[in-house]
């Protein structure tokens, strides 16, 4: 009853697609014999959408999700497995009319199910590209404008402090079993220079950030909500995104600043801090490096945005770990009164931070 012709897997290399619309805010649970809209909260193995299919001509339907699923239109089971698949809307209404209710499948669970509305441009040879179906280029255009300003930035921060600069770029430092002498500036963690030195990596992270939620569409728990569709939407994510992350460095400053007075560690305040930005940069950097490898490489499959997500994640336990090793040979205290500290001032943060994306 129902054609192949659905199906596109097949083509996925030859096509360009364009995400129209995302479904997400759509979704339905059928609960007590209604249909009830869906929220993040619920527990369900099955959602509900109805798609207007005579006025989506030329588009398709896009589905995605991390176990196996199932797609259902009015009933009728199309589709079984574990790939992403494309479903042609002017095929789903030559068989099954229109409106059609259409139903995914997930017996793990709704998480990080992706459904969207795109548009598919074919660009083998012999066949005509339409214009209004080229993949949009303002993204490309937004990260070479805020690259060249992080770069001019960052020569502006050389110039006006090189030794700080050095100080702070100086990763082979972060893994030495002890500190070594630092510049007076990075002692005052709260004089201008370093304040300079908190928004660089905000902007820097924030960036970085803003290309992966772009990238991996909304497969990350805090990208769900995010939209990026035009430059100024892109400016405004990475505003706000920037924001965002230098509230958590003040807030990580201030917990170490009240907590190292609680336990007695206010000698350490400069170092422990000074020592977690510089950290918060390397692991920046490396995902940097590893996100212009993937672009590079036309990597678009959210599963390598969300194993950079945890590499990064995975540096940062390591970070707090040789703060750990580092403040051993430091403190003067016993092991559970230092290991209680880091606690509350690295360790909890961490988990806090990881529970944000996953």
């Amino acid at each position: 009853m129902v054609p192949l012709l659905f199906l596109l897997a097949s083509q996925l290399p030859a096509i360009t697609p364009v995400v129209v619309k995302e479904i997400k805010s759509e979704w339905q649970v059928y609960v007590n014999e209604s249909y009830q809209p869906y929220s993040d909260g619920v527990v369900a193995s099955t959602i509900y959408f109805t798609l207007p299919t005579s006025r989506l001509g030329g588009h398709h339907l896009y589905v995605r999700a991390p176990d196996k699923w199932q797609l259902f239109v009015n009933g009728n089971l199309i589709y079984s497995g574990k790939e992403a698949a494309y479903f042609s809307m002017d095929s789903l209404q030559t068989d099954m009319g229109s409106p059609v209710l259409v139903g995914v499948h997930v017996k793990e669970g709704m998480k990080d199910v992706i459904t969207q509305l795109v548009l598919l441009g074919d660009t083998r040879p012999g066949h005509q590209v339409v214009a209004s179906l080229r993949p949009p280029t303002f993204f490309r255009d937004y990260g070479i404008i805020v690259a060249v300003f992080l770069l001019l930035f960052f020569l502006l921060l050389y110039r006006t402090n090189p030794q700080l600069t050095v100080d702070y770029f100086s990763f082979s430092k972060i893994f030495s079993a002890s500190e070594r002498n630092e510049t007076q500036l990075a002692s005052r963690i709260t004089s201008s220079a370093n304040l300079l030195f908190y928004l660089f990596c905000a902007l820097l992270t924030g960036f970085l950030l803003s290309a992966i939620f772009y990238s991996s569409g909304p497969f990350f728990r805090a990208a769900s909500s995010i939209r990026i569709n035009s430059m100024a939407s892109a400016f405004e994510v990475w505003g706000k995104l920037s924001v965002f992350i230098l509230t958590l460095l003040a807030s990580k400053l201030l917990i170490v600043t009240l907590f190292s007075a609680l336990f007695n560690f206010r000698e350490t305040i400069s170092f422990q801090f000074f020592n977690f930005l510089r950290f918060v940069l390397f692991t920046a950097v490396t995902m940097a490096v590893l996100s212009l490898l993937f672009f590079t490489i036309r990597v678009d499959a959210a599963v390598f945005y969300e194993r950079l997500i945890v590499l990064g994640l995975v540096l940062l336990s390591i970070g707090s770990l040789v703060v750990l090793f580092k403040l051993l040979g430091k403190a003067r205290f016993s092991f559970f009164h230092l290991f209680s500290y880091l606690c509350v001032s690295e360790f909890i943060p961490l988990v806090i931070i990881i529970k944000i994306f996953f």
